[in-house]
């Protein structure tokens, strides 16, 4: 008796539950979008990230040029942060004038695919946040690597860090 009431009851709610799924046709439902781009680490909200994700969709529908890559704003969840001071400031290679230690600037591999003069890059690490610009390149850096003045680096950890692993960073590019 206990098996056939059991057996029953199991069976009324599966019933139960195909019957609202199939004859669900009501149009005021939203469908969830579930491409989950990560970003919410960084801070960007639901909306923000539906729309980012909208504009991609429809730049990948359209025909793609050869520049579309270097066109893009995008991020990273790996990264190495280190910095540089004194002399090493001398002499930017992206040209102007010489950045103090102060200044909001990184060094990056020249040709590294990750960014170039003149464009910004936002560091995340630790919950903390810093805008930089790119104004010289570093030749000791990989992929992902960026050599940051001191001013840079304190927003986001003491000095005597050294190397910050695992940052996040999102690069502008510029158009």
């Amino acid at each position: 008796m206990k098996f056939t009431t059991s057996f029953i009851t199991v069976a009324l709610a599966s019933l139960a539950l195909v019957s609202a799924n199939s004859t669900n046709t009501d149009d005021s439902i939203v469908q969830r979008d579930t491409h989950e781009s990560g970003l919410t680490h960084l801070g960007q909200r639901d909306f923000e990230r539906k729309a980012r994700h909208q504009q991609l969709s429809r730049a990948m529908q359209a025909e793609p040029s050869a520049d579309d890559n270097e066109k893009r704003d995008w991020v990273s969840k790996w990264g190495k942060l280190t910095w540089y001071a004194g002399s090493q400031l001398d002499n930017p290679a992206c040209g102007g004038s010489r950045p103090s230690d102060d200044t909001m600037a990184v060094a990056v591999k020249k040709n590294g695919g990750y960014g170039k003069c003149g464009e910004t890059v936002h560091i995340h690490y630790g919950g903390k946040m810093v805008s930089a610009k790119i104004v010289d390149y570093c030749a000791g850096c990989e992929w992902g690597h960026f050599d940051a003045t001191k001013g840079v680096f304190k927003k986001l950890a003491p000095l005597s860090t050294g190397v910050l692993e695992g940052i996040h960073f999102k690069l502008f590019t510029s158009d």
